[in-house]
């Protein structure tokens, strides 16, 4: 049986493609869908939502579902047994709209992470899948988009760099870092362009090829 690995994640995991306000979706560009087609030995299950928060509401009636920690355990349900969950979440945190604090976000991680580990095994399957925890895309209040959306979210994604490798570091769970690398476009400054989503394949590739 191939090993399982669930990508759960917001707008930059489904696709967005940047600019289009949601409009237009990648499908083979985008890193999930990179992963499945490098990784031929492994089952990749794309979890991407647009506006997917860490563990809160989104306030607007026509988002409904947005609540990562409410949605997690039917995702899981769905897809034992796993391997591997990587969770890339926090930027849709960031915004006025939702107002938590990077250490709220961080407990909202921390959340997730007790949800994974204390879910249910399959007979057959009882070890606990492993997780990667990475710091999602920064955002850059540069164009009206970004800095109308999310006034502070850039300072805020920046504090989630430590809170998030420090999470790791309790929980002992992966965590990787790639805003150094991997940047958003500048198209609208929030979503991560063709060759961003490449580039976060890549290092996402070779953190599992390490891990095997």
């Amino acid at each position: 049986m191939k090993k399982r690995i669930l990508c759960f994640g917001d707008s930059n995991t489904w696709g967005w493609v940047p600019g289009s306000m949601g409009s237009q979706r990648y499908i083979s560009e985008r890193w999930p869908s990179i992963l499945k087609k490098k990784l031929k030995q492994y089952e990749i299950i794309e979890n991407g939502l647009g506006a997917r928060t860490t563990g809160f509401d989104d306030p607007r009636p026509d988002f409904p579902g947005r609540n990562g920690t409410t949605s997690l355990p039917l995702i899981l349900e769905e897809n034992l047994p796993l391997d591997l969950v990587i969770i890339m979440l926090g930027t849709t945190d960031t915004k006025p709209l939702i107002n938590k604090t990077p250490e709220e976000i961080g407990d909202a991680i921390k959340s997730l992470i007790k949800i994974i580990k204390n879910y249910r095994k399959l007979k057959d399957f009882p070890e606990t899948p492993k997780i990667l925890l990475i710091v999602p895309p920064i955002v850059n209040e540069k164009q009206e988009f970004a800095s109308n959306l999310f006034k502070g979210g850039e300072k805020k994604g920046k504090e989630l760099i430590d809170i998030y490798k420090n999470i790791s570091e309790e929980e002992g769970i992966f965590y990787l870092n790639p805003t150094n690398k991997v940047k958003v476009d500048k198209a609208d400054w929030v979503h991560l362009g063709i060759k961003a989503h490449k580039k976060l394949a890549k290092i996402i590739l070779d953190f599992i090829k390490e891990l095997d």
